[in-house]
């Protein structure tokens, strides 16, 4: 099929991003230019919608990289109490080696739950925040009975310092120090049991273990601890592939729609949102979904969402996410690579291979996530250029000269494509 986007619409995708970057900035979570961005997908939307709605919200955007000090802390902490127990004695060194085992358990549940579920599970302790989602909507003169959602998130993630400095290498060092917090909480438990058991005697051989674990942890913890900078000092990064290129594919389809009403499938509604929030934890899609929960299951919905696209020619469609061990709808992730290939785009499934699920797990999660572990048909589109990436991921060279020409393209006709389809069936 040969799918044409106008070079007015191009240059508008191309523009938009350029004008964010420049006339807001940066755009961390719940901050002032987060909402200055949301305002400017509200006034695109409103150009082209035939409702446009922000829905306010409050999170504590600082808990979803504020956990990693708080653990790292913790763990330290532990270690030292474990070698301090070598000069306690009588029930101080029960005390002590409970302490260290609690400290360091407390340290991978927090991380387990607010890293590898997403959970908001130590948040309450952060400062509580407003963000907002921006949801614009082509509403329906007949009986709606389906819904459709495309999506993106407008907030820009804090500098990753360790990314910055060291490149990918920040993966092997991020592995280690969870091996670390890991193999501790099993030696720590060990030294507990033996303790309580009364096998003292063994003190000297843990506290060597301990000692060196605590020596070849500790620059690694180091490391870890700076990964993000305090306060608001990581504010510093323009999200332009990360993720206004796909604010500006959703409003272009926006722009698109309105002058091809056609490609509104029968008792259907769509719906162009961007998310706020995203880079923390997904607070803003997560509001969304639960407190749309019932009406999203009741129009049978399908979320399409579109985050890091920087390639024209490299298109992949996520299947699995490692870090959150969720897993995207077949039908959709179908769907999308039926819609690439019916205008010669490339475009293949992702995240499920061994290596993919194996680095992946230090990944983090997507919009589409928060839809698909609530059981709404999600699939997530992404293009990213993964060996240059590390160049510019999660930085403040994440610029719009990043985004390769013709991306921005291939994703609106990718989404034309997928309408297209629906109107079929």
């Amino acid at each position: 099929m040969d799918l044409q986007i106008s070079k007015d619409d191009a240059d508008f995708m191309y523009n938009f991003v350029e004008k964010v970057v420049k006339e807001v900035g940066p755009r961390m979570s719940c901050s002032p230019q987060e909402a200055e961005g949301s305002k400017a997908i509200k006034d695109e939307l409103e150009q082209t919608c035939d409702e446009v709605v922000v829905e306010s919200f409050t999170c504590h955007p600082k808990a979803f990289l504020g956990w990693i000090k708080i653990i790292l802390i913790m763990t330290f902490v532990s270690m030292l109490f474990y070698i301090f127990m070598q000069w306690v004695s009588g029930s101080f060194i029960l005390l002590f080696s409970l302490i260290s085992f609690l400290l360091t358990f407390l340290s991978f549940l927090i991380m387990w739950e607010e890293f590898f579920n997403y959970n908001e599970f130590i948040d309450p302790i952060f400062r509580k925040k407003i963000s907002q989602n921006v949801i614009g909507s082509f509403k329906l003169k007949e009986e709606q009975k389906k819904l459709i959602i495309f999506s993106s998130h407008i907030d820009s993630a804090l500098q990753f310092n360790l990314l910055k400095l060291i490149g990918w290498g920040f993966i092997p060092l991020a592995f280690l120090g969870i091996f670390t917090i890991l193999a501790w909480l099993i030696l720590s438990f060990t030294n507990m049991i033996i303790i309580l058991i009364g096998f003292f005697s063994l003190k000297a051989i843990f506290f060597w273990i301990t000692f060196w674990m605590l020596i070849f942890g500790t620059p690694c913890f180091i490391g870890l601890f700076f990964f993000v900078p305090l306060g608001d000092k990581g504010n510093v990064v323009p999200g332009a592939v990360d993720n206004l290129s796909g604010c500006s594919v959703i409003l272009g389809l926006g722009r698109y729609i309105k002058n091809h009403k056609e490609l509104i499938p029968k008792n259907t509604e769509i719906r162009l949102i961007s998310f706020g929030c995203e880079e923390s934890g997904l607070r803003g899609s997560r509001r969304y979904c639960s407190t749309h929960l019932d009406e999203l299951k009741n129009y049978n919905t399908t979320v399409i969402n579109m985050d890091g696209l920087e390639t024209p020619d490299g298109f992949h469609v996520i299947e699995y996410e490692p870090t959150t061990r969720t897993r995207h709808s077949e039908e959709v992730i179908q769907k999308l690579l039926k819609a690439a290939e019916l205008v010669g785009i490339n475009a293949k499934r992702f995240g499920g291979g061994k290596i993919e699920r194996t680095l992946g797990k230090l990944s983090g999660g997507s919009d589409a996530a928060s839809f698909s572990r609530a059981n709404i048909k999600a699939g997530f589109l992404n293009s990213a250029d993964w060996k240059n990436r590390s160049s510019y991921y999660h930085q403040d060279t994440d610029t719009p000269d990043k985004i390769k020409k013709g991306t921005l393209e291939n994703t609106l006709k990718i989404c034309i494509a997928f309408l297209l389809n629906e109107t079929k069936n």
